[in-house]
């Protein structure tokens, strides 16, 4: 059934952020497709730190650049990827990337330090910091590079956007808003100090990583009081359901396995923003138990939503287009927990459903990696194959069933 939803929304734009940009007369950072290819700079080290095995770890990025641009002082949209903080590659933001750039934006993917962990109110926070500090080090890195190497990829410095998706949001919105040690909960403060306090010690530590705003496709943050008035501005799209990233406030699970972290997700997010009086913008999907189906296919109400916001944001424009209006949703299917065992599992599992359907699983990174039929009643999949990790397991016939299973 199609549904359609209201977005409610704020744009309050300081003076200092009504500077016309020059380069925004042509309709640039605002128009689809402005330019017709991209070039793409792949695998550029920003940083480097300690991977969660233990050993040193490159952290690499891929510069996306509007072909044909003559422009050399262009605004920086960082778009990290989405996986649970356990998987996921740069890779996977690679369509976004090329919107971005054709639209005249430098757009980066950049890795960020992901792995397998057992979910708990301490691996997570630290998962969220490893994707933070790595972020703060590509801001940094692309600053130096611009202010001592010639500035080679053409960016203004004073006009970087942090974003991502899920998990790469989540780690966006924590380089934008936890930049005080007095911010840490305290039992993370002895760990964070040996992480390189808030910033991170990624890389380029001479430089700052404070960016203009935050682009978040269902992201959260820890605690909301930590957005103050003055801080980056931020425009959030989020389903009102989710299942996997709260829109609210409440206990944070990791592919399924509740951690104990409370986390506020983009409803309470926006309630401070307005608040302290900080430019922002959220359009949500009320009703939708989904996670980022926005993008599956992508929702092009959600992209205009956001690229209005950002394109005013970097432009210092004081007109925009975040008022109310309304959007076609996104279907919405009924979605039911089902039992599955053993779990973990070494290669079978056991499961029931009450219908013929299909039943897939989905990794960390929401690839399916293995699908085939069910059938009415006890069902079995060998799931041997598979490499260790977490998982989802979904049947889809009239209704949707969600289990998820650690397979060693």
């Amino acid at each position: 059934m199609k549904r359609f939803f209201t977005i409610s929304t704020l744009l309050l734009f300081t003076a200092s952020q009504l500077v016309a940009q020059p380069d925004c007369s042509d309709g640039r950072y605002t128009t689809f497709n402005k330019f017709s290819s991209v070039d793409v700079a792949s695998a550029v080290t920003f940083g480097n730190n300690t991977a969660l095995s233990g050993n040193a770890a490159d952290l690499k990025m891929d510069v996306y650049t509007p072909v044909g641009d003559t422009e050399t002082d262009r605004p920086v949209v960082i778009m990290a990827f989405g996986g649970s903080f356990i998987g996921g590659s740069r890779g996977d933001v690679a369509f976004m990337c090329n919107i971005l750039a054709k639209m005249g934006y430098v757009a980066i993917a950049p890795d960020y330090r992901v792995g397998l962990f057992l979910p708990n109110e301490i691996t997570t926070t630290l998962a969220v910091l490893r994707g933070a500090h790595d972020i703060n080090a590509c801001v940094r890195f692309l600053k130096k590079s611009a202010a001592e190497d010639g500035n080679p990829y053409g960016i203004d410095c004073e006009r970087i956007i942090v974003g991502g998706i899920s998990a790469g949001a989540i780690a966006a919105i924590h380089s934008a808003y936890l930049d005080k040690l007095s911010e840490v909960p305290a039992y993370m403060v002895g760990d964070t100090a040996g992480l390189g306090g808030v910033a991170g010690n990624s890389g380029t530590p001479e430089y700052g990583s404070e960016s203009l705003g935050v682009l978040s496709f269902s992201g959260a943050i820890g605690d909301t009081s930590w957005i103050e008035a003055g801080d980056a501005a931020i425009v959030s799209i989020h389903e009102e359901l989710d299942n996997v990233v709260p829109y609210l406030t409440q206990e944070v699970s990791v592919s399924g396995f509740p951690t104990g972290l409370i986390a506020s997700g983009s409803r309470h997010i926006h309630l401070r923003a307005d608040n302290v009086v900080l430019p922002n913008a959220l359009k949500s999907y009320p009703g939708v138990a989904n996670h980022v189906g926005y993008l599956s296919p992508i929702d092009q109400t959600a992209l205009d939503f956001a690229m209005d916001f950002i394109g005013d944001l970097v432009c210092g424009s004081s007109t925009n287009s975040c008022a109310k209006i309304s959007s076609t949703g996104i279907n919405n299917v009924e979605r039911n927990s089902i039992s599955i065992y053993p779990n973990p599992t070494e290669g079978i599992l056991n499961f029931r459903t009450e219908e013929i359907g299909t039943v897939e699983v989905v990794d960390a990174t929401g690839r399916i990696v293995l699908s085939t039929s069910s059938r009415l009643g006890q069902n079995t999949l060998d799931v041997t194959a598979l490499p260790t990790g977490i998982y989802t397991l979904r049947t889809i016939g009239e209704q949707v069933g969600t289990a998820h299973f650690i397979k060693h």
